[in-house]
């Protein structure tokens, strides 16, 4: 290195003396002996010699720079890895099930195709601002006020919602849970932080009565939209374990199960419009226009839908995630009607409106649905877009009034039956 740096800095100066010469009109054969040519000589050689120094130091911090970036990039590989918060591999059978699979082409499961198109001039479009400097009532000022759910009062017929899209229902005997997340919706370490927005730090709104696993009743059935961490909590997952006694998921969803130690017998996947029948209750996996992928490099690599379940008493649609389509329509004519939808509001903008309804959509899929109750989930929890936290409830009970739609909004941990639902306007207390 320092060899070639002579030599660069030989050659920059006699180009600089070339080019003395040309504006001194000093004969081009002019000979090195000259007094005058050495003294310009040597001082450009000092001018050289600073600058290339220069150079070379910041050669060598790029150098340096390359080598932490390196290093980096093998840290979050191997965190990818290692990490079983994200998930794991489908074994040789469950691969075989996925590529079998009509919805997976060329390593990737497909949408749905629609020609709903939901371009909205109107709407807010996303800034930077949004993003890392939302206004400071966002996010709920003081915990969100719930009802101290107690396991024994989820009995035949009841329902209860827990918070974002995870829920409880009793039918014929048999408890059944919707997407299980009880911690933070982020793979990454927390960190303390003050802005004004938990979307980076996956962090839940606080409860007045925080509801934990420790206070559930027994669940005899777990079933879950797709992989995404606000609906598959790897944490949580790992505590229900043992206490589960049946996991049905999308196709691949199972191998992360499996890796938070859910016993593979206990686990069945299902394609699009399979049913899964478990003690005279039917599951059906139906569609959403959605995407899945708990890492940077396996996107949409396990499925994503929505749930219909249907025993001798009850009649329910659940959404997971998803835009909206005309699939809410062929459900509707296909397993409607239906006693209660429960779908999603919230975490939507423009720039996702393929993959999460506005709240007017939600109101018009519970129409198509057939669904004699909409309950809106997959809000008041988590910081996921750029709205404030209570938009969604505030635009869909309008949108539900004016279309004329049967609309439940219980508080969260609030127990309550069909036949007597909760319609109390209880967010409004928190913005007063």
């Amino acid at each position: 290195m320092f060899l070639r740096a002579n030599i660069l800095q030989d050659f920059l100066c006699l180009i600089l003396i070339d080019v003395a010469k040309l504006k001194r009109n000093i004969p081009k054969n002019i000979k090195m002996t000259d007094y005058s040519l050495t003294i310009r000589y040597n001082h450009l050689k000092l001018i050289t010699e600073s600058y290339l120094e220069i150079f070379f130091t910041i050669l060598n911090i790029i150098k340096y720079l390359i080598y932490i970036l390196i290093a980096i990039a093998i840290v979050i590989f191997i965190f990818l890895k290692v990490s079983p918060a994200f998930g794991g591999s489908p074994d040789k059978d469950a691969l075989k099930n996925i590529e079998n699979s009509q919805n997976f082409f060329e390593g990737k499961f497909q949408n749905i195709k629609t020609n709903y198109s939901n371009f909205r001039s109107s709407e807010k479009k996303a800034t930077f601002k949004d993003w890392f400097s939302p206004p400071k009532d966002k996010n709920p000022l003081k915990p969100l006020p719930t009802i101290k759910f107690k396991g024994k009062d989820l009995i035949e017929g009841k329902f209860v919602w827990l918070g974002h899209s995870t829920l409880l229902l009793n039918t014929e005997g048999l408890v059944v849970m919707t997407d299980p997340v009880f911690n933070r919706a982020s793979p990454l370490p927390s960190f303390n932080s003050n802005s004004k927005s938990n979307f980076f730090n996956g962090k839940p709104f606080e409860f007045e009565n925080p509801i934990l696993i420790d206070d559930l009743p027994k669940v005899d059935v777990v079933i879950i939209s797709h992989d995404h961490y606000d609906h598959l909590d790897s944490k949580a997952i790992k505590d229900l374990s043992d206490l589960v006694d049946y996991f049905i998921v999308p196709l691949g969803v199972g191998a992360h199960l499996e890796r938070w130690g859910v016993n593979k017998n206990k686990i069945n996947e299902l394609d699009w419009y399979e049913s899964n029948n478990y003690k005279d209750i039917e599951f059906t996996f139906a569609p959403a226009l959605h995407f899945s992928g708990r890492g940077v490099f396996n996107g949409n690599s396990t499925l994503w839908g929505s749930w219909i379940v249907k025993s001798k008493s009850l009649s329910a649609y659940f959404s997971g995630d998803g835009g909206y389509s005309e699939t809410f329509k062929k459900l509707g004519e296909e397993y409607g009607p239906f006693d209660i939808a429960f779908i999603e509001n919230g975490a939507y903008n423009v720039d996702w409106s393929n993959v999460h309804m506005y709240p007017d959509e939600a109101v018009q899929a519970s129409i198509d649905l057939k669904a004699k109750i909409l309950f809106p989930i997959h809000w008041s929890k988590f910081d996921l877009s750029i709205h404030p936290w209570d938009e969604p409830i505030i635009r869909i009970t309008k949108e539900a009034a004016k279309k004329n739609v049967n609309i439940a909004t219980p508080m969260i941990g609030e127990v309550f039956e069909l036949s007597n639902i909760p319609k109390k306007s209880w967010w409004e207390k928190l913005r007063n």
